[in-house]
């Protein structure tokens, strides 16, 4: 049987290409393809690389700076922060000179505390940021890392603001004694309100002295000529790394003592009938090495005239008293020391500071009492920019309180004055 055409229904002979009753063509045509050059495949496909790759960089940049960012350094770092560059780091110095590391000299039997500051200073001029970085800042935290089998670990307090510019934008107090293992790492963790997270540390080791102990049932030091002689000898044959501290006994000593060559640690004592150790003649501390020392429990009893002690080196003077000087305790060459818990009594000038140093050590001049000078305290000349605490002082009936020619800084908030 023939086919019939499909659009017309005709029977149609054996291999027809038309129907011959309506014409129609009996094939499908069929469209060719364009022919495209073989060079032009690669080309497409490695635009599309491109392309590709240009989206995805684009997206990391957008990425990158959206996301939060991460900073660790040790000692110190630059930190860029709304177009502006700060200069962040660490110190344990009393001045602002960035630290990595940081060595401590300790005593086997000793107790001590050391203050870790945070600075941020604007990188182009160098003068204090620490406000303005604050205001972009969220948090900050402070830890020690250190050996988990130490015998006597360190201590870190909670950072807090100091209140003070000179200080930095902030402290942590360390707290160590001489068995304490070292070194131990001082991590800062600041966290800006962006998102950033800053990472800042700073070592702490501990280097062991050795301590000479100077006791009187061991050295002459009853009379004043004993007490110098001992003195010269400690200068001329001690070695300067070792700490010394001599152990006075509750004797008058009629006249002065010098020491000038190298720190000595001086502690009075006080008898069964509250006799307590006295000088009536003038002291002086001035020596060519001066790490920090002590003078404590001693009286300074002078006759109207002179300078009851003198201190050109770092020291602190705790629980003396001073009576009857022209100053009773004078603070000169280019040294930082601080009186505390100290009674000034009946002198011309109770305290005076007048160094031309920039050195700058603790700032608490606190629990003092000064009572009928003529004038209680002279802040004459004062090194640094840290403010003076006069907290727990007690000013009663001085001519004149506190004379401070220089408006250097001072805090008398917690002072009583009567």
């Amino acid at each position: 049987m023939n086919p019939r055409c499909p659009h017309c229904g005709a029977p149609l002979p054996a291999g027809a290409s038309f129907c011959p009753h309506c014409a129609q063509n009996l094939r499908t045509r069929r469209e060719m393809d364009t022919p495209v050059r073989r060079w032009l495949k690669p080309f497409k496909q490695t635009l599309l690389l491109l392309v590709l790759a240009a989206l995805g960089w684009a997206g990391w940049l957008v990425y990158d700076a959206l996301a939060p960012n991460v900073y660790e350094a040790w000692g110190e770092l630059t930190y860029n922060l709304n177009g502006n560059d700060y200069h962040l780091f660490l110190t344990c110095r009393t001045d602002a000179v960035p630290e990595a590391a940081h060595t401590m000299q300790v005593e086997d039997g000793g107790v001590y505390d050391r203050v870790s500051r945070l600075f941020v200073t604007h990188v182009d001029s160098g003068q204090d940021a620490g406000r303005a970085f604050s205001n972009q800042m969220d948090q900050f935290q402070t830890r020690v890392i250190q050996p988990p089998d130490s015998p006597s670990p360190v201590v870190c307090s909670l950072p807090i603001d100091p209140n003070d510019p000179y200080d930095g934008l902030a402290l942590t107090t360390l707290d160590f004694t001489g068995r304490s293992q070292g070194p131990v790492e001082v991590e800062w963790t600041i966290t800006m309100k962006n998102g950033d997270t800053i990472f800042l540390r700073q070592k702490l080791d501990f280097q062991r002295v050795d301590t000479a102990h100077y006791y009187p049932e061991d050295y002459d030091m009853d009379t004043i000529e004993d007490l110098q002689a001992l003195v010269d000898q400690i200068q001329a044959e001690v070695p300067l790394s070792t700490v010394v501290r001599i152990h006075l006994p509750p004797v008058t000593y009629e006249g002065g003592l010098t020491i000038h060559r190298r720190g000595i640690n001086l502690s009075g004592s006080t008898d069964g009938q509250g006799r307590r150790t006295t000088f009536l003649g003038p002291v002086v501390l001035a020596p060519e090495e001066d790490p920090l020392c002590d003078v404590e429990h001693i009286d300074f009893v002078g006759n109207g005239t002179g300078t009851g002690l003198t201190v050109a080196a770092q020291y602190r003077v705790l629980d003396c008293s001073f009576t009857g000087w022209d100053i009773g305790l004078l603070v000169g060459g280019e040294a930082w020391a601080n009186p505390k818990d100290c009674l000034f009594t009946d002198n011309d000038i109770g305290f005076r500071f007048d160094s031309g140093g920039d050195y700058c050590n603790y700032t608490d001049f606190t629990n003092n009492t000064f009572r009928n000078n003529t004038v209680a305290v002279d802040l004459l000349r004062v090194p640094g920019l840290r403010t003076i605490d006069f907290t727990g002082c007690l000013f009663d009936g001085n001519v004149a309180t506190i004379l401070n020619p220089n408006a250097h800084a001072i805090d008398t908030g917690g002072a009583t004055f009567t």
